[in-house]
């Protein structure tokens, strides 16, 4: 039986090494983990995690990894976990970078539509995230304005 949940401090550990196993940052995520959603097996093993660096009033979608085998029903879940937890920390707009034209449209069923690089908000850009992706990749970005 698989488990969603949000990150708690006694998570920081197991989320740090699950991120560094699959050659992510973890920079940073202490100060962020009750901003994490985790996906979990029976035995509390970390099979997806997703995080929401809040910048301002808004957020910005990291640290998506996924472990072989999960399905895209439990991928739905978590990103509308995600979502929920948005809410729930009262941020207006969620941004995210992708590099694979494939997942644009799972994004976009999510409530995610495309905007340029030159459109972003000058605190998303400034982000350390953003400016390191920015370096190294040419990546999509995508925003969606979370209701109240």
């Amino acid at each position: 039986m698989k488990q969603i949940r949000t990150a708690t401090e006694q998570d920081i550990e197991k989320v740090r090494a699950f991120l560094v196993q699959a050659e992510v940052s973890a920079e940073g995520i202490e100060s962020i983990i009750d901003h994490f959603i985790l996906l979990e097996d029976a035995e509390q093993q970390i099979l997806a995690t997703l995080g929401i660096e809040r910048i301002e009033k808004d957020g910005l979608l990291r640290s998506l990894v996924i472990s072989p085998g999960v399905d895209q029903t439990n991928l739905l879940t978590l990103f509308k976990s995600a979502i929920s937890l948005a809410k729930h920390k009262e941020i207006s707009r969620l941004y995210l970078a992708t590099n694979k034209q494939a997942s644009i449209q799972f994004f976009t069923m999510l409530g995610f539509g495309q905007v340029e690089t030159n459109e972003l908000p000058v605190h998303i850009i400034g982000s350390n995230h953003i400016s390191q992706l920015l370096e190294k990749a040419d990546p999509m970005f995508m925003v969606s304005q979370i209701e109240k």
